[in-house]
């Protein structure tokens, strides 16, 4: 039977109405409940094996509050080896009661505490498991597992964490014995030293015991107290080194609890020595949601060059295209920035690869010469393969005169706007070398139309943003956002004020731009627009192809070139 002693289990505390508590809340160590729990089954299998024991202990402030044990008819036949491992036997547990009468005595127990074991999953699993089977509730996770937190805490001194190793490492009053009551109470007493070793460090709080529990790599507990001072609100975070120089920046929606997981460890280099480096932590608050957020932080990036941002200087690797009309006869060109009054442009692109994949679909469709030689208008030279081969104009021997060549860059430059005809040939291509078998060709084709119908969704995307002037949008949660010609008014950036964007964007605000498009792209549907100078609209030619088009490669209907079939190549509805 079910038995207690020493104390009640009805006691009062923080916990008493089961919750999840969460690094965000911050409740102090001294003020948690904690239920130290340990389980003897007749294996290892939550499913097909069954509990013969519970065994639990209460602690709160380092006090022993109560304990629970009652031993458990499996219903099934216990094996000798349980039985030699545990002393549990059938015969023991034979006029025991079966685990749908210990359950409920047990939750009355635990209720509003947070549950601790020794390899925390397998007992979790295992309770949740039954409890799941009877119909009841789950008991609300993440357990805390002192046999992890042990890794964060006393390792390397204590290597081998089991908890017989551990209860000799704190002298703990009670040796576990593979009975569920003294292997609890020995895990308790071990929970106890850990906490006490682990105020030292900086873990005060629950939050800050789940987060050291499941950290990775080598821990920084000396530096956590860097994130006292942050507000446990969204914004946008800073990590700096010891000469102020801005060395990381992040969001948050919690910074106070995002920035302290950082120091509790991270397997991975490349924060390993962040952590190192750093020296001090501010935040800047936001109050404009994730899209301000979102904004801030790209900004910052682009005005500080992080280090160890990856966006920090990729901004640099961004490209456009650039049709170049100052010349007789206009060729296109991958260039990294914007001139004035020239152009015009597509872009940015992300890197240079895929503004080149533009160049070749744009190429595909209109035969503008592709030499790099600089022409005026009585400028000859030998003609290379692809005047032979139809494919272009050949102004180099004379055979079109710039009269004719402006006509065909004038459809080129039109086919931006309204690109229905440009989309539809690049498309019918493909499908016509993938019927012919030429599948590394029709995947290249599929590649240009893949990035060109993106590119041109963002470019319209961004032309009636930027296009609209002053723009005043309230979202769902009653938010109000502000844009001047694309650029979001953040009110706590410490830059220069708000500024206009340009078309085509500069490269260095392409980050901020996108952010925004993103997060119209998922939020707009739930977003009113309260003013604008000038209507949002874009042309309608296009549109439906494009749309069809990237939905085609979301749906995976583009096939790779290493899959030599058609049938990915249906229309949509065919």
């Amino acid at each position: 039977m079910a038995s207690l002693a020493h104390g009640s289990y009805g006691s009062m505390s923080l916990f008493d109405v089961p919750t999840q508590i969460t690094l965000e809340q911050g409740i102090p160590l001294d003020q948690v409940t904690f239920c130290v729990v340990d389980l003897e089954t007749t294996g290892g299998s939550p499913v097909d094996s069954r509990i013969t024991e519970v065994g639990a202990v209460t602690y709160r402030a380092g006090e022993r509050l109560a304990t629970f044990q009652a031993l458990v008819n499996p219903g099934v036949a216990i094996s000798p080896f349980i039985t030699q491992l545990t002393g549990i036997s059938d015969h023991l547990v034979a006029r025991e009661p079966p685990i749908e009468q210990v359950l409920p005595s047990f939750l009355e127990f635990s209720k509003g505490a947070v549950f601790v074991a020794h390899n925390a999953s397998f007992d979790f699993r295992f309770m949740n498991a039954n409890l799941a089977r009877l119909d009841y509730d789950p008991i609300p996770g993440p357990p805390v597992c002192t046999a992890k937190l042990a890794r964060r805490i006393v390792w390397p001194d204590v290597p081998n964490v089991k908890l017989h190793t551990l209860a000799g490492y704190f002298r703990t009053r009670v040796q576990p014995t593979h009975r569920a009551l003294a292997d609890a109470e020995a895990c308790a007493e071990v929970l106890h030293g850990l906490l006490d070793l682990g105020g030292r460090l900086g873990i005060a709080t629950l939050g800050d015991l789940r987060e050291a529990s499941r950290a990775r790599g080598r821990p920084h507990y000396a530096k956590i107290r860097m994130a006292d001072h942050l507000p446990q609100a969204p914004g946008v975070y800073l990590f700096k080194g010891s000469g102020g120089q801005v060395l990381y920046v992040g969001k948050a929606t919690d910074l106070r609890g995002r920035v302290k997981s950082y120091f509790y460890g991270d397997a991975r280099k490349k924060i390993e020595d962040l952590l190192a480096e750093v020296a001090s932590v501010d935040a800047i608050q936001t109050d404009g949601g994730e899209l301000e957020a979102l904004v801030l932080e790209a900004r910052l990036i682009g005005r500080h060059e992080p280090k160890y941002n990856r966006r920090g200087k990729s901004f640099r690797r961004y490209a456009y295209l650039k049709l170049d009309t100052a010349e007789a006869f206009p060729r296109l060109k991958t260039v990294r920035r914007v001139g004035a009054d020239d152009g015009p442009y597509l872009g940015p692109f992300s890197s240079g690869r895929r503004a080149a994949l533009v160049k070749e679909a744009l190429e595909e469709v209109f035969p503008v010469r592709r030499c790099k030689t600089a022409m005026g208008a009585k400028t000859r030279f030998a003609a290379c393969a692809l005047a032979d081969l139809g494919r272009c104009l050949a102004p180099c021997i004379g055979l079109t005169d710039p009269e004719r060549y402006g006509e065909l860059v004038g459809k080129l430059v039109s086919s931006l706007t309204a690109p229905g005809e440009l989309l539809g040939a690049l498309e019918d291509r493909m499908r016509h070398l993938a019927e012919q078998e030429r599948f590394e060709e029709a995947g290249l084709v599929r590649d240009r139309l893949r990035t060109l119908a993106d590119a041109l969704r963002k470019s319209r995307m961004d032309a009636w943003l930027v296009g609209a002037g002053d723009l005043d949008l309230l979202t769902a949660d009653g938010r109000r956002l502000r844009f001047r010609s694309g650029s979001l008014a953040c009110g706590q950036d410490p830059g220069p004020p708000s500024y206009a964007i340009t078309l085509p964007c500069p490269r260095e605000r392409a980050d901020e731009l996108a952010a925004v498009r993103t997060w119209l792209a998922g939020n707009g549907s739930r977003t009113r627009i309260e003013h604008c100078d000038h209507p949002l609209s874009e042309p309608v030619d296009g549109g439906r192809q494009i749309s069809a088009l990237l939905g085609l490669v979301r749906e995976a209907q583009l096939p790779p070139v290493s899959r030599p079939t058609t049938h990915a190549l249906k229309r949509p509805g065919t």
